[in-house]
């Protein structure tokens, strides 16, 4: 039975699909259990698949979401650098009683191919087998690769990946080459869960599971955020005995993944001297005996350098937990962050429409080719170039908006799309339209800065712009700057300083006074008892904070007055001065 969504001029055209029912689920324990030698490539069954990524929902209401970068959501089918094949499935006779998938779950399932699309880079199709069926309790979906393969011309020496990633990287499609494989990743999603959440707008409702990111998080398992360390466990998952059983495999069988892994004393955790494979060892650091496990990746860690204090932790609960410890980053640490996505638990109210920062430093560390959207958390052979240092404003007044605009050129230089986007740290400030960009060499843009000061002060802040660009360190950060007086306030006079103002010690008075728009001004100096002395300031001024300097050096000590008179508002103040 086709599902009739694949008859409607709606597919996109960077996702084949590939749609049948079929009456028996996927078992993980029917695949060969052995190693397979075909020539070069070696072929083995993924670790763990019978306790695989089980997602589990938190009763935490986040109230935190991350939409798709904008400009990529608009053009995905063009800025796609990858391709999935889906081939949808449905269990029949579980309890949901569905006989092909809703639309709206399908809908959301292939927005979050979009999502991938542009954040990986591989001329052979992923394809995935996605499996709509009833799970135990409230798991929300479970996922996998189907094997984890190995070419000693490909990657690194004596080194297994995952099934998408090998074929990315050696640009064959080697699921072909292996009997009985149709597929690079396997996922489940429970249908029988009663608060998903289907809409792809990032803004799920308090008590709903956003079904998006789950997805997205499943298919992060299946292109390798997955290690190959083993813990014997019963049919109740229980730890049967850990001293001297628990390994990465046997033989020994580390993936990319297990390549980065360090423990809090920055010992690999390949390391035979500290980690005999197998030992209890091992076990200790999987449930953080050994100061926890981190990724200690480059790339990685050059996504968190703006939080020196942040580390790659990844998931060690001292309970071990089968199909989530080790293969997960840490669920405290990485709450309500652009790195949330690969947690082991997700909240309700909560969206993450990205990979995320430091799962894309990760891939690239891993060897994974990367599309524009993980290039833009990334250095990569892109050049950019800004017009401006900084952005002034200058004086306006509360509630009045005044726009800038700042060019960002990718210079012709550039080998690759310079890529990246913007944001402002103050909310008196915004950015109009599009915040995000993906620019060929040679080609710029203009975007809109905007200043609506709420309150009649000075106010500072920042335009960041993260990129892709190797010439100049991301993010650039350029100031900005604006001041503002009262809503019908034409001009501010302010004292005089330093005041008093002592000649002996070299200093003389700054009289500083704020317009708000051009006018003709005129400051002029008086004796305490009101004679003229001299005009200070007698012609036209634009708009802006001024800082005049009167010469005091032929006065005697005492008071004096200064007046500024701005159209028909005329202010005055005194000041002192010391011989």
């Amino acid at each position: 039975m086709l599902h009739k969504k694949l008859l409607t001029p709606q597919l996109r055209l960077n996702t084949l699909l590939i749609v049948s029912v079929w009456i028996t689920l996927f078992s993980a324990k029917g695949v060969l259990a052995q190693e397979i030698n075909m020539d070069n490539l070696l072929v083995r069954p993924a670790p763990n698949m019978e306790h695989v990524c089980t997602l589990d929902p938190t009763d935490i209401d986040a109230h935190f979401y991350i939409a798709p970068d904008r400009e990529l959501a608009k053009n995905f089918q063009a800025a796609a650098t990858s391709t999935f094949e889906v081939d949808y499935r449905v269990n029949i006779g579980n309890a949901c009683g569905d006989t092909t998938w809703p639309s709206e779950v399908f809908e959301a399932f292939e927005y979050a191919m979009d999502i991938w699309s542009v954040h990986l880079s591989s001329n052979v199709p992923i394809r995935i087998d996605a499996v709509w069926t009833e799970l135990e309790g409230n798991t929300l979906g479970s996922a996998g690769p189907t094997r984890i393969v190995r070419d000693p011309d490909i990657g690194m020496a004596n080194t297994w990946y995952t099934l998408a990633q090998l074929s990315a990287m050696a640009n064959r499609v080697i699921r072909d080459e292996i009997d009985g494989v149709d597929h690079d990743i396997q996922i489940n999603i429970n249908c029988n869960f009663s608060a998903w959440y289907f809409g792809t707008d990032a803004n799920t409702p308090a008590g709903r599971i956003d079904f998006v990111s789950v997805v997205l998080h499943e298919i992060g398992h299946g292109i390798g955020f997955i290690g190959s360390i083993v813990v014997p466990t019963d049919d109740d998952l229980e730890v049967v005995d850990e001293s001297g059983s628990v390994g990465l495999g046997s033989p020994p069988i580390p993936l990319i993944y297990d390549r980065f892994a360090i423990d809090g004393n920055l010992n690999s955790i390949l390391n035979t001297a500290v980690y005999p494979n197998p030992s209890n060892a091992i076990f200790d650091a999987v449930t953080g005996g050994r100061g926890g496990l981190f990724f200690d990746g480059e790339d990685a860690l050059f996504t968190l350098a703006e939080f020196p204090a942040e580390t790659a932790m990844l998931y060690t609960p001292e309970e071990y937990a089968p199909g989530s410890s080790y293969s997960h980053v840490d669920q405290e640490k990485f709450s309500n962050t652009p790195n949330a996505l690969m947690r082991p638990r997700i909240d309700r109210a909560f969206a993450i429409h990205s990979p995320g920062p430091l799962f894309c430093g990760m891939l690239s560390d891993m060897g994974w080719p990367l599309g524009v959207g993980c290039l833009s958390f990334l250095g990569a052979d892109a050049q950019i170039a800004v017009d401006t240092n900084q952005i002034d404003f200058g004086v306006s007044n509360e509630g009045s908006t005044v726009q800038k605009t700042i060019t960002i050129r990718s210079d012709n230089d550039s080998e690759e799309m310079l890529s990246g986007g913007l944001s402002v740290d103050n909310d008196n400030f915004s950015i109009i339209g599009e915040t995000a960009f993906g620019l060929q060499p040679g080609i710029e843009t203009q975007f809109t800065i905007q200043y609506v000061p709420q309150n009649d002060e000075q106010h500072s802040g920042s335009l960041t712009i993260f990129h892709n660009a190797n010439n100049i360190a991301s993010p650039i950060v350029i100031p900005l700057t604006g001041e503002a007086l009262q809503a019908d306030q034409v001009v501010r006079l302010e004292q005089s300083f330093p005041n008093p103002t002592v000649a002996a010690a070299g200093t003389s008075p700054t009289i500083p006074f704020v317009i708000s728009e051009d006018s003709d001004v005129r400051l002029d100096l008086y004796t305490i008892d009101g004679r003229h002395i001299r005009s200070l300031v007698n012609n036209r001024r634009t708009a802006g904070r001024y800082n005049e300097r009167p010469d005091m050096s032929n006065l005697a000590s005492g008071v004096y007055i200064y007046r500024l008179i701005v159209g028909n508002k005329v202010e005055s103040k005194k000041l002192m001065y010391v011989r």
